[in-house]
């Protein structure tokens, strides 16, 4: 009968079943036969893991003192840093200015690129291109070289499909 007993468990005297070895639940550790309850709490004291220290708070920097002489704030530490409209591009605009590698029009393959998006609707479309069409005339040393669309969900208030476009030029 697949119901019997095998052993009782050597840590709380838990009853251990033939079908809760064979499907791994319970198992013998270090000699001893321990229940699925018993092999959780031999695994969190084996794993090496202080789960304390796992889930401490994470403190977020804002960036104030931190700030270069340009106002562009310094991202090269391993902090977690709070995101700023500026650093988002949507209080300055696109900035080709702050980018040290120079463009090579005449190269083949890109040296930089742009990503837009839009939610899937006509008018967002519209709206999208004619953005695309005002950056390109804005720079007018930008050659486009390669382009590339993907339709994925965007998550913000609501989560809806976006089209993205990464432009590289």
């Amino acid at each position: 009968m697949s119901d019997e007993v095998t052993s009782p468990c050597a840590e709380c005297g838990a009853s251990v079943y033939k079908q809760h070895i064979a499907s791994g639940i319970a198992r013998y550790e270090d000699g001893r036969m321990l229940c699925s309850h018993c092999v959780v709490e031999y695994e969190k004291s084996h794993d090496g893991v202080n789960d304390d220290a796992a889930f401490a708070p994470i403190e977020f920097d804002d960036g104030d003192d931190e700030t270069s002489l340009d106002g562009a704030e310094d991202m090269s530490e391993s902090k977690i840093h709070s995101a700023t409209q500026s650093m988002m591009g949507q209080a300055t605009g696109w900035d080709e200015g702050r980018f040290k590698r120079p463009l090579q029009p005449n190269k083949a393959g890109g040296t930089r690129f742009r990503v837009f998006h839009c939610r899937l609707s006509e008018g967002a479309i519209e709206f999208m291109t004619g953005q695309m069409n005002d950056w390109l005339e804005a720079n007018d040393d930008i050659l486009v070289k390669y382009s590339n669309t993907v339709v994925g969900p965007f998550e913000g208030k609501h989560t809806e499909p976006n089209l993205v476009i990464t432009v590289f030029y």
